[in-house]
């Protein structure tokens, strides 16, 4: 019977995994948009077993980071205006009224995890030109991530915060686009003094802080259709 639960523990560890590491690749663009995934290939990727992968598969297609073909196959979904346009109206709806509680119930320990996810996003190291190492970025986005969710990690709602977390992920991976066509200038200067300037907004508790969040996301909205438009 032990051996049981500890085979069925192990199994659940390495489905977790693989469905974290392949997230991962598909976010951070390691894994471009449209690639078909052969399940021989996953498995070599990876290092698993199919149950644990075919777990993981399930896991992502739910979440809408992959679709499901007519060959039984997977794919990354080709990213789309129209799905920017929807995740990102969704994502700044709900990103503003968690601030806005936050704002309220805020207290000294949220002040200073804003101020110290701030200070860690900015001491990110990058290369010279992001395109070239793609997958340098990553570092960089765990931190900024990381800041954005204790802007409003004080507010009340556990359900609130749970449905921002995953419309984070649907648009990280369009940001990714933005990120790729920036260097590292750009970044550590524009980019890390409109977040300090939005950091200074919500500490002083701000009403203006909502606004500013809320365009602040739409620049990123905006940049992504533009790359969309390009293409």
């Amino acid at each position: 019977m032990n051996e049981i639960l500890s085979a069925t523990g192990q199994g659940q560890t390495v489905s977790e995994t693989v469905y974290r590491s392949l997230k991962m690749d598909i976010l951070s663009g390691v894994i471009p948009s449209g690639s078909a995934l052969l399940t021989r290939d996953l498995l070599a990727r990876y290092d698993c077993g199919i149950s644990p992968l075919r777990e993981a598969l399930a896991r992502l297609v739910g979440e809408q980071f992959l679709e499901a073909t007519s060959h039984r196959g997977v794919k990354v979904p080709q990213p789309s205006i129209s799905d920017v346009e929807d995740v990102y109206r969704i994502r700044i709806a709900l990103e503003r009224e968690a601030l806005a509680l936050a704002l309220t119930h805020g207290d000294d320990e949220w002040e200073g995890e804003i101020i110290a996810t701030c200070h860690r996003m900015e001491k990110a190291t990058l290369p010279d030109h992001v395109a070239d190492q793609p997958t340098s970025i990553i570092e960089w986005e765990i931190r900024h991530r990381a800041f954005h969710h204790s802007l409003i990690k004080a507010a009340p709602s556990p359900r609130l915060l749970k449905l921002i977390d995953q419309m984070v992920d649907q648009t990280e991976r369009y940001r990714a686009l933005r990120l790729t066509g920036m260097d590292r200038a750009k970044i550590q200067g524009d980019v890390a003094a409109e977040h300090r300037k939005l950091m200074e907004l919500v500490l002083a508790r701000d009403p203006a802080s909502l606004d500013f969040l809320s365009q602040h996301l739409d620049r990123t909205r905006v940049a992504v259709i533009s790359i969309l438009s390009e293409r």
